[in-house]
């Protein structure tokens, strides 16, 4: 059965961030919007199979998706995902 998904404040800046940056770069929007659908394709994955990622500390993954890494949190009902970033950029 499919857990809840919640997607945090942070998450969503950070989807913000990530995309401003590809339409600044790209001069175009078309990679940001394929982009946000398959993350939120690989969202729903996560919340039907929560133990896709790597356990990092108690009850909180990292998925390695595309270039891009999902840090998420699951317990009883629900999966929350805690922040998205690029391999490459420097977490704050």
């Amino acid at each position: 059965m499919a857990k809840k998904l919640i997607v945090s404040r942070q998450a969503y800046i950070n989807i913000d961030e990530i995309v401003e940056f590809n339409n600044f770069r790209n001069k175009s929007d078309v990679y940001s919007t394929k982009f946000v659908k398959k993350l939120f394709k690989e969202f729903q994955s996560l919340s039907k199979q929560p133990f896709m990622g790597k356990l990092t500390s108690k009850n909180t993954y990292v998925l390695i998706w595309d270039s891009y890494c999902i840090y998420y949190l699951i317990d009883d009902v629900k999966v929350t995902i805690l922040s998205v970033n690029h391999q490459k950029q420097n977490i704050r």
